[in-house]
């Protein structure tokens, strides 16, 4: 995701928002789904993932590569069936690959979370799972590179139902990245200025709290709050 001070969030130069799956889950999800206050404000868009394709869905809110949503739950990873596809309005469909996470000794995919305290439901331990999705466009073959991951909470029975708020991350691979330099652009999501360069809008995203939350990295390095 783009730096900080690229997207005008007030946090330090060179910040970036680059949540761990866990962290992702436990101050993102979670809150979201007790509806209680988010630790940074304006880094998860509240969109359907299914509304466009990936890179207008991210042009509309001003991004490049990379973007965070929530959207309640399309319920398709219930059936047999691990590569059930889900249609885009304009064109276009993500393919599921199945569950994502190391596997205990059942074959279970569950993570899980201790949580202390909470408002809603009290002292429970979260199970959540982890999807990853492919998106491709309608009568060509092979992967545009454009990878979804959704976030989903199994457990316990308080936070779930068919339409629950999942948390997604969508991006381009390095091998989106790599097709779309070799290539002309199929995404058609960037205008061009008077000398021919792609341009994309900046982002105006809302102000978070100044304090650094575990979930920012600087340049490849995590920092965690202590």
């Amino acid at each position: 995701m783009e730096a900080a001070d690229e997207l005008g969030l007030g946090l330090s130069p060179g910040f970036k928002f680059n949540p761990e799956d866990e962290e992702l889950v436990e101050y993102f999800l979670l809150p979201r789904l007790l509806g209680q206050k988010l630790p940074l404000e304006g880094m998860i868009y509240e969109d359907d993932p299914l509304r466009a394709p990936p890179w207008k869905l991210l042009s509309d809110h001003g991004r490049k590569g990379e973007a965070f949503f929530f959207a309640a739950g399309h319920a398709i990873h219930g059936g047999s069936s691990r590569r059930q596809k889900r249609t885009c309005e304009g064109g276009g469909c993500w393919e599921g690959q199945g569950q994502k996470g190391r596997k205990d000794g059942n074959g279970d995919t569950n993570n899980k979370l201790r949580v202390v305290d909470s408002e809603s439901c009290g002292a429970m331990e979260v199970e959540w799972k982890k999807y990853m999705l492919n998106f491709h466009i309608d009568g060509e073959e092979g992967s545009t590179g454009w990878v979804m991951h959704e976030y989903v909470v199994t457990a316990p029975a308080c936070l779930v139902s068919p339409t629950s708020i999942r948390a997604y991350r969508i991006r381009l691979s390095g091998h989106g990245k790599k097709r779309k330099r070799e290539a002309e652009d199929y995404c058609g999501g960037a205008d061009e200025d008077a000398n021919g360069a792609k341009t994309e809008e900046s982002f105006a995203g809302g102000q978070p709290s100044a304090n650094i939350p575990p979930f920012c990295s600087r340049a490849n390095q995590i920092f965690v709050a202590h």
